[in-house]
């Protein structure tokens, strides 16, 4: 039996599908080994597409170069920390980027969610809790199942103004692929917003998300 996602809010204190200019926060996960934290900055300017890409916390950008968008389908490549050339084909949703990035003959898998557009309240003092008003289940990968995977990860995520889980990042993985799908579960999700003098605010929040067999 399946046990529903758990929402733990933090107590202490849209786009469309051919919109991508902005920040986006996520992660390039090699088939082995950490996952490598990914900012992707783009500008869209009449047909021109452009932007920086930041393979990891801290790290110098890097200019993006061949960027195009067709449709929903957008591609652009970058050289990586150590200047091999990554080539990324990503699929837009209104509210992720999610594809592949190929290196020297490796496959990486990319997830790619907006960043906050705005400070992050805390429920209380004035801040009322967001409230989940529509999700989809989480998915199971082959690798976890197959290797019977149970558990649950748990993310930190900031709930915006328009109940959209924003800026997400795993605080406790399971691996095999269950953090990514956590994530892209969790970005379909949908939210009433928290409050903050009668208006809509962005909030902190945790959301657990079980995997049972």
């Amino acid at each position: 039996m399946k046990r529903a996602p758990v929402i733990l809010l933090l107590l202490a204190a849209g786009l469309t599908a051919a919109e991508v200019s902005g920040q986006w926060t996520g992660f390039m996960r090699p088939p082995s080994g950490p996952a490598v934290p990914l900012t992707l900055t783009l500008h869209e300017q009449g047909q021109q597409l452009s932007g920086v890409i930041a393979f990891d916390s801290g790290e110098r950008q890097m200019p993006i170069d061949k960027a195009e968008l067709r449709g929903d389908r957008l591609t652009f490549q970058a050289p990586d920390r150590v200047n091999h050339m990554v080539a990324f084909q990503l699929t837009a949703t209104p509210r992720s980027l999610i594809g592949e990035a190929t290196s020297e003959g490796q496959t990486l898998q990319v997830s790619l969610f907006p960043a906050t557009r705005s400070s992050p309240y805390r429920v209380g003092g004035g801040v009322t809790a967001p409230m989940l008003i529509y999700r989809v289940e989480p998915e199971y990968t082959e690798e976890a199942r197959a290797a019977k995977l149970q558990g649950t990860v748990l993310l930190y995520t900031e709930i915006d103004p328009e109940g959209w889980a924003t800026n997400m990042k795993v605080l406790r993985a399971l691996g095999m692929g269950l953090d990514e799908r956590a994530l892209e579960c969790v970005a379909k999700w949908r939210f009433k917003p928290g409050m903050k003098d009668g208006q809509p605010v962005t909030v902190q929040a945790q959301i657990e998300v079980n995997f049972r067999l």
